[in-house]
């Protein structure tokens, strides 16, 4: 009854509109100028230098542009403006896409002289505007981050207004400005680092490159909305040679409605930001999670089983626990072992890997299995090793944790050199880096008075330069990246990685179906590229939990072998998400308001123009009194018919586009909680 569909490398789904990119080009004109241009016109950065702000001195600074680079659809380019006084060069690389209504960029600053330069104070990668005149309507669209919540990632909204003024005549709308910002130093801890400024019937999306802390605002004038941000402080010099790095900024322009604007941004980010293994886009894969403590035995049976049983997987989840000189013992799990104590230690436990990590990624490897490894290893416990052999290389201790400074060349490479031989040691097919500590108060204690916000900065560069690195060296390798579950999901760290485990609040024995589908529905709308997780033999869950990969846990399997899912159950599952994973990488149409009430309906629908199909996914809470519902379906040809079957029933209903449009298509569950998965294709 399903059909089974390849994950093609290029989905052709909403594409940009003629006018969506005169408008990006236009405003790029203004803010970058062009090749035939001596310099912009309004550079969309800010930054004081000095006792001045950069808007008066740039003009005076001697400016360059270099020629295009071409990369596929993208054109790069430098613009550099120079102080003649001070040698400080500030280089803006543009990046503009052919393919796409988007530019971005980062922005460098140097300095080439031959003394430390005036103070850099508070330096925004983006400050700059979009035309709307006082009566135009504004809204900011983002999201919550990620907090071990029931509502992370849930949408969040807030008015720029239109027009209102006091009697005084001083402007009074909702929120001027509205500001978003990270929290304690991940990126997306708190709010995510994404936004949609919608301006009725046209619009912008954000995002920033920046896995550290960051902080936005959004205001109106007369003439403009206007955006400002950027790292959340600097206040500082530069020495002699040395350069620093703002964060990523991206810019997307779309038209029409603002679901329009973030299918055109899961699109984008498909094509240009996500990650690479062995040279193609990395798909998100099925794995199935266990507890890292455990013996050695022990996970290459579960791997056998899966093996054995011809399920489907793509990596087995080896997490916490299997490292350091905790004691060995049956049934150790993350609530009643020490694993904490040892983070810093990453040398295999020899009470449950006596032979390391070898044996057990040889076994794997044998079966066709990846094998997925956790580690934390920008976290270092006190009395681990490396807090005995290079505490120069670490920041702290606050309590009982350092910071392992990534900021610190010699440093960086031998973690890097390192966790390049773990991997080719245990045959990893993903790297899982977890962070479970707020790096804000070791930056601020590191920092000079003069020197605010350098130790992040140099932080985050490393944490870029060691991920690039380890791609490099091996290009079939997929990062998994966790923070406490998805604390640092960014431009940047998509680009190199993926959220495998979206939000703590799903770990066991907290763990709730709504929060899943929270997740789906808020996540989905700016990063296409994640999972959700299944603990339960449950169709209800499952479904809840369905994306272009998933997380399969099994906690009493773990313990025992026998005590596994029905494998009936589990293989209809598996093959029903193979089914579907490829669906969830065209458009995303939620078909209800947003809710996380146990009396309220999840539904949406991913729709692939490109084959002339997708799906239709409803999921009743269990206190919902309504049996029933009809959405209408989005981005569907009017004019043609289209075969519509139910994942759980025989026989297939025929609707049009049109229909299904403007009526609806009726969805009737009876179960509390209940699911239907329908799709959906164009008929012959």
């Amino acid at each position: 009854m399903l059909t089974m569909i390849l994950v093609s490398e290029m989905v052709m789904s909403v594409t940009a509109a003629p006018s969506e990119c005169t408008a990006a080009d236009s405003w790029r004109a203004l803010a970058f100028g062009s090749a035939q241009e001596a310099k912009a016109e309004r550079p969309p950065f800010s930054f004081g230098y000095g006792a001045t702000h950069s808007s008066s001195l740039l003009d005076a600074w001697a400016f360059t542009r270099s020629d295009e680079t071409k990369e596929g659809a993208a054109r790069r380019s430098d613009m550099t403006w120079t102080d003649p006084a001070t040698g400080l060069e500030c280089r803006c690389e543009v990046t503009r896409y052919l393919d796409f209504p988007a530019v971005e960029w980062v922005l460098y600053l140097k300095n080439a002289g031959d003394a430390d330069t005036p103070i850099l104070d508070g330096i925004q990668a983006l400050d700059s505007g979009f035309r709307l005149p006082r009566e135009g309507a504004a809204r900011v669209h983002y999201a919550n981050g990620s907090e071990c919540r029931i509502d992370d990632f849930a949408p969040m909204v807030k008015s720029l207004g239109p027009n209102e003024h006091d009697p005084q005549g001083a402007w009074i709308g909702e929120g001027n400005p509205v500001r978003l910002e990270s929290k304690s130093g991940r990126s997306s801890c708190g709010t995510l680092p994404f936004f949609n400024v919608d301006m009725g019937d046209h619009g912008v999306i954000g995002a920033l490159g920046w896995t550290g802390d960051w902080a936005a605002s959004f205001w109106r004038t007369d003439e403009e909305v206007r955006l400002r941000a950027g790292m959340r402080r600097t206040h500082l010099k530069l020495m002699p040679g040395e350069e620093i790095r703002s964060p990523r900024i991206l810019l997307l322009f779309w038209e029409g409605s603002r679901l329009r604007g973030h299918n055109l941004l899961r699109q984008f980010i498909l094509v240009h930001h996500s990650p690479q293994v062995n040279g193609k886009r990395a798909e998100a894969p099925i794995t199935y999670s266990t507890w890292g403590g455990n013996f050695a035995d022990k996970h290459i049976a579960h791997g056998a089983w899966w093996h054995e049983q011809g399920l489907p997987l793509d990596y087995l989840w080896v997490d916490a626990g299997w490292f350091g000189a905790d004691e060995a013992k049956e049934g150790a799990n993350v609530f009643n072992s020490a694993w904490w104590r040892y983070v810093g230690d990453w040398h295999a436990n020899p009470g449950y890997f006596p032979g390391g990590l070898k044996p057990v990624g040889d076994a794997l490897h044998e079966m066709g299995l990846g094998f997925l490894l956790w580690l934390e290893s920008e976290r270092v416990f006190r009395d681990t090793p490396w807090t005995r052999e290079h505490p120069e290389w670490l920041l702290g201790p606050l309590g009982d944790n350092y910071l392992f400074n990534l900021g610190i060349p010699e440093a960086r490479q031998m973690l890097t050199d390192f966790l390049s031989d773990l991997i080719d040691e245990g045959h990893i097919g993903c790297y899982r880096q977890d962070f479970n500590m707020d790096p804000r108060p070791y930056w601020e204690a590191a920092d000079a008075p003069d020197r605010i916000g350098m130790a992040e900065i140099r932080h985050i560069t490393g944490l870029y330069a060691m991920w690039d690195e380890l791609l490099e060296r091996h290009p079939g390798l997929l990062i998994d990246n966790c923070s406490s579950g998805g604390r640092r999901i960014d431009l940047e760290t998509i680009s190199r990685s993926m959220p495998l485990w979206r939000s703590d609040v799903q770990c066991w024995p907290n763990f709730g179906a709504t929060a899943m589908q929270g997740q789906t529905h808020g996540l989905g709308l700016w990063v296409p590229l994640s999972t959700g997780c299944c603990d339960r033999e449950d169709t209800y869950v499952f479904r809840s939990a369905l994306g272009p990969g998933m997380v399969v846990t099994m906690y009493e399997f773990e313990k025992n072998t026998a005590n596994h899912f029905a494998i009936p159950w589990l293989k209809e599952r598996l093959d029903e998400l193979r089914a579907v994973r490829a669906y969830f990488l065209g458009d995303f149409y939620p078909l209800l308001s947003f809710s996380l009430a146990d009396d309220a309906w999840s539904a949406w629908q991913f729709d692939r123009p490109d084959l002339g199909e997708g799906i239709v996914l409803a999921l009743r809470r269990p206190e919902s009194p309504f049996s029933a519902m009809t959405p209408k379906l989005e981005g569907l040809d009017p004019d043609a018919s289209y075969e519509i079957r139910n994942a759980d029933t025989e026989g297939v209903q025929h609707l049009t586009g049109r229909e299904l449009a403007s009526a609806g298509l009726r969805i009737e569950i009876a179960d509390q909680p209940g699911s239907k998965l329908l799709f959906y294709k164009k008929a012959p």
